[in-house]
């Protein structure tokens, strides 16, 4: 039972619950590949490499057999859950019945919990069957003394370009920023009218998921940050994969053990790896 529910006893009557400020749904779930209904503990994700073909020198030569380069990534699965309890002399007290809304606040952690195994994919270790695979110096843009500039997302641009990842391929780009980041790149003179009015959008939740220098952009206050620098990231949809189990189950039920009082539990199954280094950049950018 929740020890804080003394909090919501009513001294007028009320009917309703107001949420706290907090994220709600996942904002990654539909910017990385899904790769759903995974049974087990793992699923490997297949990689095929790089050929190169070779100039024929010769009349009726033997025909070439060339090793097809193979790779393998692991989704690991690990479970989440979350769990309360309501008494009913609770709901007497409150004057309504909260169930509905614990659900409500269980589903919304759930969903928080798939960003922040996303986020971690992206710049931690990936698992793979040679061993541990870590983001190379190569994809990470160094924080250089600034925060999140123009010219850091041209950099990022760059390397997908040069790594044959971005649209020319049929890629679709997104970048995470935090509040700082975006406030960053309002004080970036070297910004267009047009990106300006793009990063003002953005600020002011006029527009969602809008288009920066080719990438998607999307709020996330969760990337990591070590002393004042924060971490973001820049990736291609089919560069990162996120793996579901169970995708988020709800029970609400009474417990005999517990006089009958009612059960909320939440649980899912889910795990992310990177599929692809060169698909992903690291933007580190000093927030204080």
């Amino acid at each position: 039972m929740s020890n804080q529910i003394n909090e919501a006893f009513v001294q007028q009557f009320a009917d309703n619950f107001l949420h706290v400020a907090q994220q709600k749904t996942s904002r990654f779930e539909s910017a990385v590949t899904l790769e759903p209904g995974i049974v087990g503990m793992s699923k490997s994700i297949n990689r095929l490499g790089k050929r190169a073909a070779q100039r024929r020198t010769a009349r009726h030569g033997d025909t070439p057999i060339n090793d097809q380069p193979h790779s393998t990534r692991f989704i690991d699965l690990f479970d989440w859950e979350d769990g309360d309890m309501l008494d009913d002399q609770d709901k007497i007290r409150m004057l309504v019945d909260p169930t509905s809304e614990y659900v409500n606040a269980m589903i919304a952690a759930m969903n928080r919990a798939k960003d922040d195994v996303v986020a971690q994919a992206l710049g931690g270790n990936s698992r793979s069957s040679t061993g541990n695979i870590a983001l190379p110096a190569s994809q990470k843009i160094a924080v250089g003394g600034t925060g999140l500039t123009k010219a850091k997302m041209i950099q990022a641009r760059k390397l997908f370009r040069a790594n044959e990842a971005d649209e020319e391929n049929g890629e679709m780009l997104f970048m995470g920023y935090s509040s700082t980041g975006l406030s960053d790149l309002l004080s970036d003179t070297t910004l267009t009218n047009t990106e300006v009015n793009t990063v003002l959008s953005l600020q002011s939740g006029q527009i969602k998921e809008a288009t920066l220098m080719g990438f998607r952009m999307i709020p996330f206050e969760g990337f990591p940050k070590v002393s004042t620098t924060r971490y973001l990231y820049a990736w291609a949809k089919t560069g990162v994969a996120l793996g579901i189990g169970q995708n988020i189950t709800t029970e609400v039920g009474k417990d005999p053990g517990k006089g009958f009082n009612v059960r909320i539990y939440a649980k899912q199954s889910l795990g992310s790896v990177r599929i692809e280094e060169e698909k992903v950049v690291e933007v580190a950018c000093v927030e204080s």
